[in-house]
């Protein structure tokens, strides 16, 4: 058995516990539950800090509110690392730098790597669509400090899902199950998350399950959260506040570019942006069909 495929059961009371909590369905719920109680937390933080401006007459923007609506994930932060600090250990020292136990690929180098895998696939979709004429965009102010903020905020958005789904689910899951079905549940869950999303489809559900599947490969071959994190965080960053677009039908309110007019057509989904693509579609089954490549050839050297 190669080491990558390897999963050691634990022994003892304490670790069989565990891994009743590991059925797929008490996971699912944990997982839902640290997403509905975390985002509610977050947004109650954040809607206190709202009222504290607005008491001391300092208005909001709709740009400001469209940050505190990504930064209200760190509740979905606060929550995944406590609940897997106390409960989950492997899984919480997973989430690490590799230098402090963490998984072997979570280092810089691997996070700016992911930062520009995100920019460069988000930026050729909507590149193409561009081409076939489906986007007019026009050019805005280059605010640093906003943009700097909002890839701050957008980091912590994208970390709490990844840290969800990819992060505890994907580590409780194959604690019990072959790594196949912690793939397939989490990345299905994922899907799930956006199933309230404003002009979701079947494509478009279709690629983000696709993309969850994608990242669960990244985490099972290349043993890296913190690339899957840069991806999220880059890929979203690019849509919604460098051209503009929709981020999975969330609308941007403050970007670089701004959206002047949008077709659908197989390069773009006029409400769901390019995540709703056939184009999008067709990417991502590439680069999981290359990654299982590549991650499968590498196995069978060791």
């Amino acid at each position: 058995m190669n080491e990558m495929d390897r999963t050691v059961p634990p022994t003892g009371n304490e670790s069989k516990t565990r891994l009743k909590r590991h059925f797929f369905l008490v996971v699912a719920a944990i997982a839902f539950a640290m997403v509905l109680f975390g985002q509610g937390f977050g947004g109650y933080v954040l809607g206190l800090v709202q009222g504290v401006l607005l008491l001391n007459k300092i208005p909001i923007s709709g740009a400001l509110s469209f940050l505190f609506m990504y930064l209200a994930f760190f509740g979905i932060v606060v929550l995944v690392l406590l609940y897997c600090g106390l409960f989950e250990k492997p899984t919480f020292r997973s989430f690490g730098c590799s230098k402090n136990g963490g998984q072997k690929g979570n280092t810089w180098k691997m996070f700016f790597l992911g930062l520009l895998l995100g920019f460069g696939m988000n930026a050729f979709l909507i590149l193409l669509a561009w081409l076939h004429g489906d986007l007019d965009l026009s050019v805005g102010r280059f605010e640093f400090l906003y943009l700097l903020c909002a890839l701050l905020c957008v980091c912590i958005q994208s970390g709490a899902e990844e840290l969800v789904t990819r992060g505890y689910m994907m580590g409780a899951l194959r604690e019990r199950y072959p790594i196949w079905v912690a793939i397939a549940v989490n990345s299905v869950f994922f899907g799930a998350l956006h199933l309230m999303n404003p002009g979701i489809t079947v494509l478009s559900m279709l690629m983000i399950i696709l993309y969850g599947l994608f990242c669960s490969l990244i985490v099972y071959y290349l043993d890296s959260l913190w690339l899957c994190i840069a991806i999220h965080t880059s890929w979203n960053f690019t849509q919604n506040f460098l051209f503009g677009l929709p981020n999975s039908g969330i609308v941007s309110q403050g970007s670089f570019l701004h959206l002047e007019a949008a077709t659908s057509s197989p390069f773009y989904d006029a409400v769901f942006g390019v995540e709703g693509s056939l184009t999008g579609v067709i990417l991502y089954v590439l680069l999981c069909a290359g990654l299982i490549f590549y991650g499968e050839k590498k196995k069978a050297a060791l």
